[in-house]
């Protein structure tokens, strides 16, 4: 330290410090070698893709339009999708069982990445254990990456696709529901073989058919009625010892069903037409008490039938709208998609990677030469620093 400073003689009691320079970088060299073999080998395919430009924006304020740049930069948009998994999801599902070596969603998002360039562009790096298998997966998750950002700022088809399935299968219930209701209960209601779709006419056809069936239930028990009632005029006057009214007897109910024709009537002894007649009253008034009932249960039961074909034709007229508005919104979607395009599009696919991007074997060694010949001199300067000045 008494000396004053001198180049060329600092040197020389470096280079008497070589062998503290030399092991270092040794150990340096050795351990990059060693990191280097035992690195699994990777190969890097990237594609080129093209974002939307800013835009500039019109804004109307105060009857005073100027014009706006937002510098948006699209990019901020669309690459977070790239660390997504079910992007990812979606480029494996393109790849299908090509690949060499399988790998799951969640490890393709951790194995790619997207570096901004100039302009809109940008690139989608893939690393890979081989390179057919980081182009395939760098190309797929390039085409994925478009439909994603189309399903974003145009619609999601898939989801649309699946809502559509899924309405159709709820329709698909209740149109087998009304096909089962027509075959379990069609007797006489208007119904026919089961249709695609029910409008206003077989609607209106069905609740004629079920008046109808009503009215021919009340016909009968009406005309029954009616010639209960002239049987019992008749008894009415032999009990009031009038001239029995044998015209009144001259009706089919009584003729017919009853086997009482009306020429016999028109013979018989008052006493005898006068017996014969009550025990017609009394079977007619047990069987018009049970054509009540009778009417009375198919009534009812044309009101439950009825009733639940209009919950069917309600739920299933509602279920055929929501397929229709989905349908509708599919041909929205695509014709959107037709007009608008893409908003991110695929410039250059990926090509075959020559080379693994690791181990990258000079990069190590030189960063480790680099290191450890650094670390070597700053241990021969401090040895010099605090050991004996030899001269």
């Amino acid at each position: 330290m008494d000396h004053p400073f001198s180049p060329i003689h600092y040197l020389r009691l470096l280079r008497r410090r070589w062998r503290l320079i030399l092991i270092p970088t040794l150990i340096a060299l050795l351990t990059a070698a060693l990191l280097s073999f035992l690195t699994p080998v990777h190969y890097t395919a990237a594609a080129t893709l093209l974002a939307p430009s800013p835009q500039l924006v019109w804004r109307w304020e105060n009857k005073v339009s100027d014009v706006v740049d937002t510098r948006f930069d699209w990019r901020a948009e669309i690459l977070p999708l790239l660390t997504t998994t079910n992007l990812s999801e979606r480029g494996l599902a393109k790849v299908g069982d090509q690949l060499q070596h399988p790998l799951d969603a969640a490890t393709l998002a951790g194995r790619t990445k997207a570096r901004v360039g100039a302009g809109s562009l940008f690139t989608l790096q893939v690393r890979a254990a081989s390179a057919g298998d980081a182009q395939l997966l760098a190309n797929a998750l390039a085409e994925a990456l478009t439909e994603a950002a189309a399903d974003y700022y145009s619609g999601d088809l898939a989801a649309n696709q699946a809502a559509l399935q899924e309405t159709l299968a709820q329709f698909q219930v209740w149109d087998d529901a009304l096909t089962a209701f027509r075959a379990r209960s069609g007797m006489g209601l208007g119904m026919s073989g089961a249709a695609v779709v029910l409008n206003e006419e077989e609607v209106i056809a069905l609740q004629s058919a079920v008046k109808q069936e009503m009215a021919l239930a009340n016909s009968r028990r009406a005309a029954l009625q009616h010639a209960l009632g002239r049987v019992q005029m008749v008894l009415d006057a032999g009990a009031a010892g009038e001239p029995l009214p044998r015209t009144l007897l001259n009706v089919p109910e009584i003729n017919a069903i009853y086997a009482l024709p009306y020429d016999e009537a028109l013979q018989l002894p008052a006493g005898e037409l006068l017996a014969r007649l009550r025990e017609i009253a009394a079977t007619m008034q047990r069987d018009y008490a049970l054509l009540s009932q009778q009417a009375i249960a198919a009534q009812q039961e044309t009101s439950e039938l009825t009733t639940e074909w209009e919950n069917i034709l309600r739920d299933r007229g509602v279920w055929l709208e929501s397929v229709t508005a989905i349908q509708r919104r599919e041909v929205e979607l695509q014709m959107k998609r037709l007009i608008e395009g893409s908003r991110v599009r695929l410039i250059d696919p990926a090509p075959l990677p020559e080379r693994p991007s690791q181990p990258n074997w000079p990069l190590n060694l030189g960063l480790a030469l680099a290191g450890g010949l650094l670390f070597g001199f700053l241990l021969a300067v401090a040895a010099v620093y605090f050991g004996e000045d030899p001269l």
